[in-house]
């Protein structure tokens, strides 16, 4: 049986309907801020999503610009060559085009490789430290270059710079491979320095980490060698 309404339930103003004239009410007061608002928020929204499309455009064509670049240097080193002066000044374009680009970023790195095979190794220092003043701690290639640092600095006869570089590298994240070439360079550096106890300690390491027979065998020499 259906429930009987009474005369106060029907005159009672309806919930929803009231809450509706309140906010008509409030809209028609505060016309002007409410567009305001909506102004700004509808700027904020076309402003990113601007950006995101600026940002994705110059990424892109900064990695095309790198690519040219990076495979015209792979060409001549499969060529036996090493990349020349015509490569150098494409890398340099990305820089100078693209600054703040993830490409311009691996630009750094790749002359950093490029000017150490021509024995620039002041022009491979300035590239390699540029590089690792971007590069995210998260990245396999910044132990490379801390590497690529630390040769830098050895041929130079800097092996105080040569060991931080490399003590850097192996603070790095490494894969179990290339770990191993990693303490290797630790060792011979501290054996350069006559620290015997310390350049044994890291031929040890680099021997726990080494999976080649023969470098194995080496490290067995070198490490019975210091002993």
């Amino acid at each position: 049986m259906a429930r009987k309404v009474t005369k106060k339930e029907i005159e009672k103003p309806d919930s929803f309907q009231l809450a509706l004239n309140q906010i008509a009410i409030y809209i028609k007061e505060n016309k002007f801020k409410i567009y305001l608002a909506s102004g700004i928020i509808t700027l904020i929204v076309a402003i990113s999503f601007g950006w995101y499309f600026y940002r994705m455009n110059y990424e892109n064509n900064a990695q095309m610009l790198y690519a040219k670049a990076n495979l015209g240097g792979m060409r001549l080193t499969m060529q036996g060559g090493y990349p020349d002066q015509n490569i150098s000044n494409m890398y340099t374009d990305v820089i100078k085009q693209y600054p703040g680009s993830k490409a311009a970023m691996m630009v750094y790195y790749q002359m950093g490789n490029m000017y150490y095979n021509l024995g620039d190794i002041e022009s491979s220092i300035k590239a390699y430290t540029e590089f690792l003043k971007e590069v995210s701690d998260g990245s396999d290639l910044k132990s490379l270059a801390y590497t690529g640092l630390g040769y830098c600095y050895e041929s130079k006869k800097d092996l105080k710079n040569a060991l931080d570089s490399f003590e850097k590298a192996a603070n790095s994240k490494v894969d179990g491979s290339f770990e191993g070439i990693t303490y290797r360079n630790i060792a011979r550096i501290y054996e350069e320095m006559n620290n015997k106890e310390k350049s044994l300690e890291y031929y040890k390491k680099a021997l726990d980490k080494t999976s080649d027979p023969s470098m194995k065998n080496i490290l067995k020499r070198k490490i019975s060698i210091i002993s």
